[in-house]
């Protein structure tokens, strides 16, 4: 869907750094925020509650999937970009897309997990995202969400961990809210 926003060919470094965090990293929340979806139905949520697997494992076999699914998005989004002749690190590229993912999808299913409610989990990442652009490095320091389009990669990673850290900890609450 990015080619209808921004062009995709013949892209410099800096060109394709914006590109993939200013919309390469919306899967994470699309894809990560509804993991406590199918058990918002009671009858659901007792016939799950009825099996030997425990909740925690479901939920994490879900997230494990579906940061599967964005791997394969991501890593198919830049080998298009390579394709197009685009100039940067593979790698490196990767790794931060998914860690902007792994952020955003890690709020907003926090706030999915804390509230009961999925639309307050998708207000809190687009919130996120929304602020990243107005309050800038200046503001969110470490977490500024689009670092790798000013030149740093440095905040990817805290970005990635506090992203795995609140999928746990989203994963906890819930669980703790399902006893």
């Amino acid at each position: 869907m990015t080619p209808l926003f921004a062009g995709t060919r013949n892209l410099g470094q800096t060109e394709t750094a914006q590109l993939l965090d200013f919309y390469a990293v919306l899967p994470g929340m699309l894809l990560l925020i509804p993991v406590f979806l199918p058990e918002a139905d009671p009858n659901i949520r007792a016939l799950i509650r009825s099996k030997y697997t425990s909740m925690g494992s479901i939920y994490l076999i879900r997230m494990a999937l579906n940061i599967l699914v964005m791997v394969i998005l991501a890593a198919g989004f830049l080998w298009s970009l390579r394709a197009g002749n685009c100039q940067f690190p593979y790698a490196s590229y990767l790794l931060a897309t998914m860690s902007g993912m792994l952020f955003l999808g890690g709020i907003g299913t926090l706030g999915t997990a804390c509230t009961g409610n999925l639309v307050i989990g998708y207000m809190a990442a687009f919130g996120y995202y929304l602020f990243s652009f107005g309050a800038g490095e200046k503001y969110l320091g470490n977490w500024y969400l689009f670092s790798l389009a000013a030149g740093s990669y440095t905040e990817k990673r805290y970005l990635a961990v506090t992203g795995i850290l609140l999928l746990g900890i989203s994963v906890w609450i819930r669980m703790k809210k399902e006893d």
